[in-house]
């Protein structure tokens, strides 16, 4: 939909942490104990999640501001362009690193291999997703800076899929399965320290994850990132100029005039096209912002896709999502 570049992301973010909206840090935040860790039930009655499928032209708003969106798929994987343009390549599995990737002075590669251990069956998946589920890899990577100088590394990864869970983040309300990895430096050792726990809360209503979280274990600052907003690429749907321009204004209208939880439903029967608009909750920020999180659904010739997000009223009295 129709988005500018604004601050808002991190005064949304502080301001729903800090009335309890989201779950707190330290109920998120992957701890220490991890090895001690249970897997808990599947309380949410979640089906078995399968690998997350995409469409070319989405774009996926997070709560730092950042945002990428699907170039490309092919036999190599998915490509991502990111906000400053930079192209990345990967599996739809999010657990393993995408396997080229550049920035503005750097390009690299990566590869994984299942991690062989004596008498023990390999595994490479955790997919379908289901409680309990494991996996464990290496992880080879080597990439050139602008000057042409070669480094290389080599990591040990191990993962799980430890329960269900039903989380807030900025774009909204989400029943999730909870993936937690653990990487080590170099080759695996009984005696090495874990470099980094990595904690993904998975929506399959969105084929999406929805919180990343990462805990470096003391070597470097901890990092947090909330799904904002799923933006559709409306020239996907129809390629007529006048729906794209009616969808847009419906975006606007129900935003601005609907109440909470009252759904607004554009059809154009002759494409089999339908969208449905739903906002949810209002939120005044400390700055005198409004901004309000809805839900977007598509539905083209028989299939639904999800479009979850959050917007505010800028100073021209547009619904905009908030990126930089």
């Amino acid at each position: 939909m129709i988005t500018v570049n604004t601050n808002n992301l991190a005064r949304i973010t502080k301001f729903l942490l800090s009335t309890a909206i989201l779950l707190s840090l330290s109920s998120c935040a992957v701890t220490r104990n991890q090895d001690t860790y249970a897997p808990a039930a599947n309380d949410l009655g979640l089906a078995p999640a399968p690998l997350p499928h995409y469409q070319v032209g989405t774009k996926f708003v997070y709560s730092n501001g950042t945002w990428e969106t699907i170039a490309g798929l092919g036999p190599e994987g998915v490509t991502w362009k990111n906000h400053r343009g930079n192209e990345s390549t990967g599996q739809p599995d999010f657990t393993y690193k995408r396997h080229t990737w550049q920035t503005r002075d750097r390009q690299g590669k990566r590869e994984h291999r299942p991690t062989e251990f004596w008498l023990e069956e390999e595994t490479t998946t955790l997919w379908p997703l289901q409680v309990g589920n494991k996996t464990r890899f290496d992880e080879f990577g080597w990439w050139f800076d602008s000057s042409g100088m070669a480094r290389n590394y080599d990591s040990y990864w191990s993962c799980e899929v430890k329960g269900t869970e039903r989380i807030s983040v900025v774009a909204g309300d989400f029943d999730t399965w909870k993936i937690t990895c653990k990487r080590y430096p170099n080759r695996f050792r009984s005696t090495s320290k874990t470099r980094e726990y990595r904690t993904w809360y998975y929506a399959p209503s969105i084929n999406h994850w929805v919180l990343e979280v990462r805990d470096y274990n003391g070597y470097r600052e901890n990092r947090r990132k909330e799904l904002a907003a799923i933006l559709p690429d409306l020239g996907s749907f129809t390629a007529k100029d006048e729906d794209v321009v009616s969808l847009k204004k419906q975006f606007q209208n129900t935003l601005e005039s609907s109440k909470r939880g009252t759904t607004d439903i554009w059809e154009n029967p002759r494409e089999q096209l339908y969208v449905s608009m739903t906002p949810k909750k209002l939120y005044r920020l400390g700055n005198g912002d409004v901004c309000r999180q809805y839900h977007q659904i598509i539905g083209d010739a028989g299939y639904t896709f999800e479009y979850p997000g959050i917007a505010c009223r800028n100073g021209d009295g547009r619904w905009v999502v908030p990126r930089r």
